[in-house]
C-alpha cells in the first residue's frame, strides 16, 4: 500500500491554480463558495491572519476568470454555469511604507496607474486625471455585473501618520 507525505499539503501556496496544477491537498468547499456567490451580491470576509485570505481570494479569482477551468472533480464544476469576467485584484499589502497622507496619496495612484496598465484599462483622451481617480472613473463606465473586485488589505490595517 502506497502512503501519501506530507509533501501533498500546500504549505505556503496561497495560488489556487498552482495548487490544483501541483495535485496538492485541498479541501472542496467549492459547494459553499457557490453559495456564497449565487446567494449574495456583496460580500466582506474578515479572516484571521494565516487562515487562508489569499488562497480564498485566488480560488474566486480562478472561478470568476477562467470559469471552470482550475475546478475538475471539484463539487462547484457542475454547479457553475455562468460566464467569465475581468478579474481586477486589488492588494493594498504593498501600500504600507508611507509616513504621510500626502506620500500614501502618491503610492496610491502609482498602484493604480500600474494595475490599470495591467488589466489592459484605458480612459477617453480628454481625460487628464490619473490613478485611483481614473479607475474609479472607469469602474463607474462599467455595466452592472461586468466587473470581479477583490481586495485583499494586510493585516494590521495601514494607518496614516
Amino acid at each position: 500500500m502506497e502512503r501519501k507525505t506530507f509533501s501533498q499539503l500546500p504549505l505556503g501556496v496561497s495560488d489556487f491554480h498552482k495548487l490544483r496544477e501541483l495535485e496538492k491537498i485541498y479541501v472542496d468547499k467549492t459547494g459553499l463558495l457557490y453559495e456564497l456567490i449565487t446567494t449574495f451580491e456583496k460580500v466582506f470576509l474578515a479572516r484571521p491572519r494565516r487562515f487562508g485570505k489569499s488562497l480564498l481570494v485566488s480560488t474566486f479569482e480562478s472561478l470568476f476568470k477562467y470559469g471552470t477551468r482550475d475546478f475538475k472533480g471539484l463539487a462547484i464544476e457542475k454547479l457553475w454555469k455562468d460566464k467569465t469576467y475581468k478579474v481586477i485584484r486589488l492588494d493594498f499589502s504593498n501600500l504600507k511604507d508611507f509616513s504621510s497622507e500626502e506620500e500614501f496619496s502618491v503610492l496610491l495612484d502609482e498602484y493604480f496607474e500600474i494595475l490599470m496598465a495591467q488589466s489592459e484599462v484605458t480612459l477617453p483622451k480628454d481625460k487628464n486625471f490619473g490613478g485611483f481617480s481614473s479607475f474609479i472613473y472607469w469602474l463607474g463606465l462599467q455595466p452592472s455585473n461586468s466587473v470581479v473586485n477583490f481586495q485583499r488589505f494586510s493585516t494590521p490595517y495601514p494607518e496614516v501618520a
